[in-house]
């Protein structure tokens, strides 16, 4: 974790996200008057075109799905 103030921040900006990008740094903390308001995190994206798709062939549901008992139990966690 590093902090910097305002003007740290303004005039190193690029090496910061360099710092963040490279792994050197969590996260950099922005400070006014030395106080933290702010957080700098490196950018985490979550691979959508990997998780689409992911259950395709695997059953959904089980074979007794629609059984009665079942059923009467759905019917009495929802009040009918």
């Amino acid at each position: 974790m590093l902090q910097a103030n305002v003007l740290e921040t303004k005039n190193g900006l690029s090496g910061f996200l360099r710092l963040l990008e490279s792994g050197q740094e969590d996260c950099v903390i922005i400070a006014r008057h030395n106080k933290p308001v702010a957080k700098i995190v490196p950018f985490r994206s979550d691979d959508a075109s990997s998780r689409i798709g992911i259950a395709r062939g695997q059953a959904l549901f089980t074979d007794n799905w629609d059984d009665e008992s079942i059923n009467a139990e759905v019917a009495e966690l929802f009040g009918a």
